[in-house]
């Protein structure tokens, strides 16, 4: 009996939350009526289905600290403590129900002037009262108490109808005991998103390129709490901070690259369509003339005869969402933050699609883009197509996703649809653990990277087919091809955690809007992946400046330096050598200079540019 009235309760609960966000979202939507009243009312409805994840998210999370209460209240006896508990049940919510107010107020508002969430970043400013209230409008003032009352009336609405006193009792306790870790375990399913290896993120509630529809459909709870976890690194300010900020600011200045007139010209036009290739851990040491292992990659290799391969580049991090955000918007990566977690901040980057202002931007993969927030990050930025697993879910697939022989095909059958001239990107999947793609193991160096090799012999054997099937394709003539890893993965070569090797990957351009002089050429050049856009747009003629942190690979006068960061440490690569510094043991990890004299001036290039880049981040 007492059980079926703790599951009734649950169901009152979880459909009063779920009111009370929708009531939140209408006054969000009376309150920018304007931008609403002209997108299509299917998209309007949208927000019904795809906010529901997450409002159900942050619902278990209230339900899961309610349940623990529950769970303590029906194995006492004492009434006292049954008095307390009943109580806190009902201010737990009549807490939350206000601090939703306080949040959906303050968004509202907020919203007119940032165009995003409220978040870490604006909660900040409540450091210095004085100057939210000295901001503030009438008009702001009015959401607010709007907000307010509503959720007095909800604050009643939860008393009359929801709250209910629950009677405690010793009975059954051994029952009671095992049925809590499952109640949890329902809980925890939903705060999740379900049984998927992915769990739940603001992705998920991303569904159109209007960037105010996805952000009424977030839930804002859910985004002021992950916002606040995300952030945590920059609860004390600046953790890189070890010079003064004249120090900081002139070494920012002085690794801005000071380009002049001697930048190449590799390309033969200036509005070639630009197909990217993004190899999922595709390690330099898969690629012979890189120095890596014979065999693994002949037809990346037969590709090589007439492209033009970068010897000396690398990635900025170790994971896939970092590789975007490098590669897209050419912003460094650091060992505790991926600011494409952080969409409030993302989206204030640049990136390349909004830079090719004429192109059309599309983005497929056979995965979940949800992983590591991808599909927000490219939804907020404006791609025009964004395609995942969900979208080729008749494909065969693996545990993963679509395996990469089936996403080629269908990636030709994409790039035959999209108008020209396009951006386009193929994001590969089958050389991600757990390896599960459909090909034959043949190659061997007796490692446990044999795996891991012969994924990476299946992936390229079908790009190597996806490459000969096009050049017939209408578009092909006028594509460059921008082949590269989005970031690199362990090897029989075995390198350390932090050694610069260990981060090297291929890049290889490659196409018929080559020059001839550089078909079949190498680039020497160091650089990485946050050097890939102003490297294009300065072959295209286009304004590059945007991207503060990156350089044009092709201009002869950059002094090069290049940011890695790695688990709970950092480093940083020049022409002169590389430092790596590990933040966890508070050591150096690896040191390495050509000339003896220069080794002080390594360190310091490593904490100055650490501590611009996250100041950056922090000010974003």
């Amino acid at each position: 009996m007492q059980m079926m009235t703790n599951i009734k309760y649950f169901i009152k609960l979880f459909t009063f939350w779920l009111f009370y966000f929708f009531i939140n979202r209408l006054l969000f939507i009376g309150f920018y009526f304007e931008e609403f009243s002209t997108l299509s009312s299917n998209e309007l409805l949208k927000i019904l289905t795809k906010c529901l994840p997450l409002d159900l998210s942050f619902t278990a999370y209230l339900s899961a600290i309610i349940t623990l209460l529950l769970f303590i209240n029906s194995i006492n006896i004492n009434q006292i403590l049954n008095d307390i508990i009943n109580k806190a049940v009902l201010l737990i919510n009549i807490f939350f129900i206000l601090i939703t107010a306080l949040i959906i107020g303050g968004e509202i508002a907020l919203y007119e002037e940032w165009i995003t969430k409220l978040n870490f970043t604006a909660i900040r400013h409540f450091e210095n009262p004085s100057e939210v209230f000295l901001t503030a409008t009438p008009k702001h003032y009015f959401i607010m108490l709007c907000s307010i009352i509503i959720s007095i009336l909800m604050i009643k609405l939860y008393k009359k109808h929801v709250h209910q006193y629950f009677l405690s009792s010793r009975k059954n306790i051994v029952l009671k005991i095992i049925k809590l870790p499952i109640a949890l375990g329902i809980l925890l399913l939903i705060i999740r998103g379900g049984w998927g290896d992915v769990p739940l993120n603001t992705s998920d509630a991303y569904f159109s390129k209007h960037i105010i529809l996805n952000d009424v459909t977030v839930n804002p709870n859910w985004n002021v709490l992950q916002s606040i976890i995300k952030s945590k690194n920059s609860f004390k300010g600046n953790p890189y901070k070890k010079h003064t900020d004249l120090e900081s600011e002139a070494f920012k200045q002085k690794i801005r690259p000071q380009e002049n007139n001697e930048s190449l010209t590799v390309l033969k036009t200036k509005e070639p369509n630009i197909v990217f290739i993004i190899l999922e851990s595709w390690s330099a040491d898969n690629i012979e003339t890189l120095g890596g292992l014979p065999g693994i990659t002949p037809h990346f290799k037969k590709l090589e005869k007439d492209g033009l391969l970068f010897t000396d580049f690398y990635s900025n991090g170790w994971t896939s969402d970092q590789g975007i955000s490098s590669i897209f918007s050419s912003f460094p990566v650091f060992p505790y933050v991926a600011i494409i977690n952080e969409i409030d901040k993302s989206r204030k980057l640049p990136c390349l699609n909004k830079s090719l202002k004429n192109y059309h931007s599309s983005f497929f993969y056979g995965g979940q883009l949800t992983f590591g927030n991808i599909k927000s990050y490219l939804i907020s930025h404006g791609f025009d197509l964004v395609k995942d697993q969900q979208n080729y879910k008749n494909l065969s697939s693996g545990r993963i996703g679509v395996h990469d022989e089936h996403m080629f095909t269908k990636f030709k059958n994409e790039l035959s649809k999209l108008p020209e001239p396009f951006v386009s990107s193929l994001f590969t999947l089958s050389s991600h653990a757990p390896y599960d793609f459909p090909g034959e193991h043949k190659l061997s160096f007796n490692s446990k990277s044999d795996k891991y090799i012969n994924s990476v012999a299946y992936s390229d054997k079908h790009f190597g087919a996806f490459m000969e099937s096009v050049k017939d394709e209408d578009w092909y003539q006028n594509t460059l091809f921008i082949i590269v890893a989005d970031h690199s993965h362990n090897s029989p070569r075995k390198w350390r955690v932090a050694q610069k090797e260990r981060f090297k990957i291929p890049m290889l351009w490659y196409g018929e809007v080559l020059k001839e002089a550089y078909q079949g050429s190498t680039h020497s050049q160091m650089g990485s992946h946050i050097d890939i856009n102003k490297s294009i747009l300065s072959q295209l003629q286009i304004d590059g400046s945007n991207y503060e942190w990156g350089s044009d690979l092709f201009n002869k006068s950059i002094r090069p330096a290049i940011p890695y960061a790695f688990h709970r440490g950092y480093g940083i690569i020049r022409p002169n050598g590389y430092y790596a510094y590990s933040e966890d043991y508070q050591k150096i990890l690896e040191y390495h200079v050509a000339d003896s004299l220069e080794e002080n001036t390594l360190e310091k290039d490593a904490e100055l540019y650490f501590q611009s880049a996250f100041k950056h981040y922090i000010d974003l």
